[in-house]
C-alpha cells in the first residue's frame, strides 16, 4: 500500500491533471506541441545531463545490466522485425520497439528500487540507467532519422549519396537533444569533474520540472485521441513490456548469468517498469503513433501499479540497506 500511495498514485494524479486541463481547454493542441518542444529541448536535456554527470562509476557493477541488455537489445530488434514484416514504416516500427523495451527507470524505477532494496539496490539500477537512454533512444533515433531520408529522384542511391545520408543520420543521432546531453554527461563524469554548485542546482531545478511536465503532457494527449483505436497495440506492447521482458530477464539472470538475488531482483524490476514518458515525447516530436503510445504509457502504468507490488513481494532479495 505504501508503494502505491507514495510512488504510483502521484503519477496518475499528474496524468489526470493534464487530462482535465485539456478537457477544460486550458491546454489546446498547439499548447501541447509548444510544451512538448520545451520538454524535449530544455527540461529533458537538463535532466539527462545532470543524471549522467553525477554517475559514480566506482559504485557500478555489471551483473544486473548484463541481464537487462542481453534481453532488451534482442527484444528491441525483434519488435522492429515484426513491425517491418507487417509492412509498417521505420518510424512506426521504431516507436513500437521503444514502447516495448524503454521503461520508466528514473521517474518510477529509482523510488521503487530505493524503497524496496535501499542504496545497494539503487547502485545496481544505476548500471542500467547509465546506458538506458543512450542505448535505446540512440537506436530509436537512428531508425527514426533513417526513415525520414527520401530516396533520390532518379531512384536508387549512389555510394556517395548513401554515404551522405549515413553521415546525416549519424549527425542527427549524435546531436539529438536526448542523446547529446547523455554523451556529454557521461564524458563529464568519466573525467571526474564536479558540477559547479550554481550549475548543479540549475540543472536540478530544470530536471525536476521534466517529469511532471511529461506526465501532464501525457494526460493532455490522452484527452485529444480516441484511445479505442490504439488499445489493441497498447495491450500488445504492454504485455511485452510488463510481462515478457521481465520474465526473459529473470530467466537470463537466473539460468545463464547465475546472478545473486539482489542484482537479479533489480534487473527484473527494471524490466517490469511501465513504458517511459520519453517514448511519448518521441512520438509527439515526430508526430508518429502518438495516440497508441499515449495509450501504451497509460495502460502500462496502470498494469504496473498492480504487478510491481506483487513482483517485489515474490522476488527473493536481501532486506534494504
Amino acid at each position: 500500500m505504501a508503494l502505491f500511495g507514495e510512488i504510483v498514485l502521484p503519477v496518475f494524479v499528474l496524468i489526470v491533471v493534464g487530462f482535465a486541463a485539456a478537457r477544460r481547454r486550458l491546454i489546446d493542441g498547439e499548447g501541447v506541441r509548444a510544451l512538448s518542444d520545451a520538454a524535449f529541448l530544455i527540461f529533458m536535456p537538463a535532466l539527462l545531463f545532470g543524471a549522467m554527470a553525477r554517475v559514480d562509476f566506482d559504485r557500478l557493477t555489471p551483473g544486473a545490466a548484463f541481464a537487462y541488455y542481453a534481453v532488451g537489445l534482442p527484444l528491441f530488434a525483434a519488435v522492429l522485425l515484426v513491425q517491418w514484416i507487417r509492412g509498417r514504416g521505420g518510424a512506426t516500427a521504431s516507436i513500437h520497439a521503444l514502447g516495448a523495451v524503454f521503461g520508466n527507470t528514473v521517474m518510477l524505477g529509482i523510488p521503487v528500487v530505493r524503497l524496496a532494496y535501499g542504496e545497494t539496490g539503487l547502485a545496481f539500477l544505476l548500471t542500467i540507467i547509465a546506458w538506458h537512454a543512450l542505448v535505446f533512444l540512440s537506436l530509436g533515433t537512428l531508425v527514426l532519422e533513417t526513415s525520414q531520408i527520401e530516396r533520390d529522384p532518379a531512384g536508387g542511391r549512389s555510394w556517395r549519396t548513401l554515404g551522405t545520408h549515413l553521415l546525416q543520420v549519424a549527425r542527427s543521432a549524435l546531436i539529438h537533444p536526448v542523446v547529446l546531453p547523455i554523451l556529454v554527461g557521461l564524458a563529464w563524469s568519466a573525467m571526474q569533474w564536479t558540477l559547479p554548485v550554481p550549475l548543479d542546482r540549475a540543472l536540478a531545478m530544470l530536471g525536476a520540472a521534466a517529469t511532471p511536465l511529461c506526465l501532464v503532457l501525457l494526460g493532455a494527449s490522452l484527452a485529444q485521441f480516441d484511445l479505442r483505436a490504439g488499445l489493441a497495440t497498447a495491450a500488445a506492447l504492454t504485455s511485452v513490456k510488463t510481462a515478457l521482458f521481465p520474465l526473459l530477464v529473470w530467466g537470463a539472470g537466473s539460468w545463464l548469468l547465475h546472478l545473486e538475488p539482489l542484482p537479479l531482483a533489480v534487473a527484473t524490476i527494471a524490466a517490469a517498469l511501465p513504458t517511459g514518458a520519453n517514448v511519448y515525447l518521441f512520438a509527439q516530436r515526430y508526430q508518429t503513433q502518438v495516440g497508441e503510445v499515449s495509450a501504451t504509457v497509460a495502460l502500462a502504468t496502470l498494469i504496473a501499479a498492480l504487478t510491481l507490488p506483487w513482483l517485489l513481494y515474490l522476488l527473493p532479495a536481501p532486506a534494504p540497506l
